[in-house]
């Protein structure tokens, strides 16, 4: 029988210790996302290489099963100031510490080490598919006339994917709409100083992500983070800012964006120390535009990125 890509389902929940399921429900669990992505095994498969009086393939072997899974989630507010947003585990997961100010805000900032391990319970139309230890990595686009989405990518532990009926009870409350990227819902956006006339603008948070399989030991690892962004801007006169000598000079600048109007679904990037790369020039509706690479740099540490919701 066919499986439905129309009924997917995401539990997600943070664990206590590593190894040790967290066992989400879609009572109090449930992540509201598109482009839900689980693949059933990941790993390598290793060449026996035998050699026999006869030509042929002489198999394989699996070694470092794991499972990756990739799915967008919208980015908005929680509803009310100083509550932690929905996706608030899923951002933890890829190495952001979380600071609750109640009835102010809640504070994202990267950590280098100690990042709570996630459980993810995907199901795909009664398939399924249990991943414990995760870890993962983020980006985030806004792009004018489109919706802003945090982009997620997870490995984890492999388990024997299992049949059955679709959780009951799945509740998305905790999930507030968003406002699409523009002029009235975007009112706040500067980059290098300059209020650019912007059609989109990226976050590639740049963990990495490997499972490390040894004797005795196998687990997801993430050595290092190299985030990166990309801003496609409309090209202002040299007089206003001269962005080639910007990259020539090897100038350092910051970037702000606060994305929403009203209390409650208002989320801000703060980005305080970014170096620009090597530009393109580009032709949208007969004007020109330019599209800029750039690098996310820590200043004293852990704090490359600042994410407030509010």
């Amino acid at each position: 029988m066919a499986k439905s890509m129309k009924k997917m389902l995401l539990l997600a929940a943070i664990q206590l210790s590593a190894g040790v399921d967290a066992a989400p429900v879609a009572a109090t669990n449930a992540i509201l996302c598109r482009a839900l992505m689980p693949e059933p095994i990941s790993g390598e498969q290793v060449e026996r290489n035998l050699i026999r009086p006869y030509k042929g393939n002489s198999g394989k072997l699996f070694v470092g099963e794991h499972r990756k899974l990739t799915c967008e989630v919208e980015l908005a507010g929680s509803g009310t100031p100083g509550d932690v947003p929905a996706w608030g585990p899923l951002l933890r997961a890829c190495g952001f510490a979380e600071t609750i100010t109640v009835g102010t805000d809640v504070v994202y900032e990267p950590v280098s080490g100690g990042e709570p391990l996630l459980t993810l319970y995907s199901y795909l139309d009664g398939t399924k598919f249990v991943m414990v230890d995760c870890k993962g990595t983020v980006s985030f686009e806004l792009n004018a006339k489109g919706i802003p989405i945090m982009k997620f990518e997870f490995i984890g532990t492999y388990t024997v994917a299992t049949e059955g009926a679709m959780p009951t009870g799945v509740d998305y409350s905790m999930f507030v709409q968003p406002k699409t990227v523009g002029k009235t819902n975007t009112p706040t956006f500067t980059f290098h100083g300059l209020a650019a006339c912007t059609s989109a603008f990226t976050i590639t948070w740049g963990n990495t992500l490997e499972w490390r399989e040894l004797i005795n030991c196998a687990s997801t690892h993430s050595a290092d983070r190299k985030p990166t962004g990309n801003i496609t801007m409309e090209l202002p006169t040299v007089t206003t800012k001269n962005w080639a000598e910007v990259v020539r000079l090897n100038t350092v600048g910051a970037a702000s964006l606060v994305h929403g109007t009203l209390a409650g679904n208002i989320v801000e990037l703060d980005l305080p120390q970014i170096q620009c790369g090597i530009f393109t020039l580009q032709d949208d509706q007969s004007v020109a535009m330019m599209s800029m690479p750039f690098d996310l740099m820590p200043l004293d540490g852990d704090d490359e990125l600042r994410i407030i919701v509010r």
